[in-house]
């Protein structure tokens, strides 16, 4: 039967605030409970690869963000000299490929976007507003917060981050590791200020450059609608980062990148100050739920991924994007809040455990240390024979060739649950050897308007009888 749910969630991350959109579109009362005092993200730059900036565009939050949204020409991948040794034509290749941008942003204006688009969904937003008790043995779920106010949900979703309270609740033993030693900082630099100090920098135009080094790499793009510099160097340390490091000693950040391309060097020297960033894994676990599915996880709480193809945050928010669709089916009352649980899980599950895998292996790729680097990895694209339209095609570099990885930036979360949904119905009722039909997939096409005794006239239709 037709519902109208009650759905908590804990966060107000980038993956909590487009789950949160999704869910309210599809007809649920959404609560979400966030643990600072004011609503904010920090970090730098993030990218929004077109396998989420289609639901920025639909979700009305790009037109929220606007400006300050950048769409890169390239993505130039070069050796530590500076060298491009591969190039990925972003405009308009793969936005034509691929139908929506690959946009870079500052996580700051991405969060107040996805905080603006929430509200205007009819999301209730809760600040200062930490859980510290949670009971999900039976429905509908309890949640206490540190001070004292209490809430009941139908569905209480974890979209809490590494540190996650709801996963602590459901699978205490469950902790994300540092599975190698990288770690990354992070900083952004205006780029009056880098123009003023490094002239030379102007010779980088509107596109992501990433610059390969022994044991690590640079990444560069423009974020804030070009006004600033962002830039990670992801490097090897003594041991492993399991924890956000402030204020590193920056001199030995620029003697360890003291051997990279000139232009780049001088441009490392102005970064004032930075942060050491953990780069940690979480599971691949064997469910998200609860026992009563009634609680479920999604985003790094469920998923922590490295960062190396850049979908961390693009794949919490699939996360939520399919969650929404998979409500709206219990709203509608095709399927019960258990069943929409289901077919999260079985969907979502492998494809972020993939996502884990394609990480880690990009990862270990940049992290190759010379000969291999240079002799087998960086001369690839120049020591084969590459036939046909496309040059990357090949390409070692799985982020900057989108060509090799359609299932990653092609990927739409709200058509793939759609399909999730429909075999998930095929498979479970009973289908006309005559028709092909199931009685799931009718009652879901039509039996939202149709009377209830003509349910099933389309799956047993006999002859002319139809």
């Amino acid at each position: 039967s037709k519902q109208r749910l009650r759905v908590g969630l804990c966060g107000a991350g980038l993956g909590g605030l487009a789950a949160a959109i999704a869910i309210a579109r599809a007809g649920c009362d959404v609560t979400v409970l966030e643990a600072a005092a004011e609503l904010g993200e920090i970090g730098a730059g993030i990218q929004m690869t077109p396998n989420v900036s289609r639901l920025l565009i639909k979700w009305g939050v790009s037109d929220i963000i606007g400006d300050d949204l950048v769409q890169c020409r390239y993505i130039n991948m070069r050796n530590s000299d500076g060298k491009i040794i591969q190039r990925t034509e972003l405009v308009p290749k793969t936005v034509r490929e691929f139908g929506f941008p690959w946009w870079v942003v500052h996580r700051h204006h991405l969060h107040v976007g996805l905080s603006e688009a929430a509200r205007r969904h009819g999301v209730k937003l809760v600040i200062d507003a930490r859980v510290q008790d949670i009971n999900f043995e039976t429905s509908p779920v309890r949640v206490r917060t540190t001070k004292g106010a209490e809430y009941t949900f139908d569905l209480l979703i974890g979209s809490d981050g590494l540190k996650s309270v709801v996963r602590k609740a459901l699978f205490p033993d469950v902790t994300p590791r540092a599975a190698t030693h990288n770690a990354a900082y992070r900083a952004i630099v205006p780029y009056e200020e880098m123009w003023q100090k490094v002239p030379e920098s102007r010779e980088f135009g509107n596109a992501i450059d990433v610059w390969s080094v022994d044991k690590g790499y640079v990444i560069t793009y423009p974020i804030s609608g070009g006004r600033d510099w962002n830039v990670v160097l992801s490097h090897y340390f003594d041991r492993p980062v399991t924890d956000v490091e402030e204020n590193v000693d920056m001199d030995k950040v620029k003697e360890y990148f003291k051997n990279v391309d000139p232009r780049l060097k001088k441009m490392i020297d102005v970064i004032p100050q930075s942060n050491r960033w953990p780069l940690l894994i979480t599971g691949p676990l064997k469910s998200w739920s609860s026992p009563q599915k009634n609680v479920v996880l999604m985003g790094d709480a469920a998923h922590s991924m490295q960062n190396h193809m850049a979908q961390g945050a693009a794949t919490s928010m699939e996360d939520g994007a399919f969650l929404g669709r998979a409500l709206a089916e219990v709203v509608r009352g095709v399927l019960s809040l258990e069943e929409a649980i289901h077919v999260y899980e079985k969907t979502r599950m492998p494809r972020a455990w993939l996502k884990q895998q394609a990480s880690f292996a990009m990862g270990a790729m940049y992290m190759y240390p010379p000969p291999e680097q240079n002799e087998i990895r960086n001369l690839q694209n120049t020591s084969r024979h590459v036939t046909g339209p496309d040059v990357n095609q090949l390409s070692w570099n799985l982020w900057g060739a989108p060509e090799t990885l359609q299932s990653v930036f092609a990927y739409d979360a709200e058509a793939d649950c759609d399909h999730s949904v429909l075999t998930y119905l095929a498979e479970k009722t009973p289908w006309d050897r005559n028709t092909g039909m199931s009685e799931g997939v009718e009652r879901k096409w039509v039996g939202w308007f149709m009377p209830e005794e003509y349910v099933g006239r389309i799956t047993h239709a006999k002859g002319a009888k139809l």
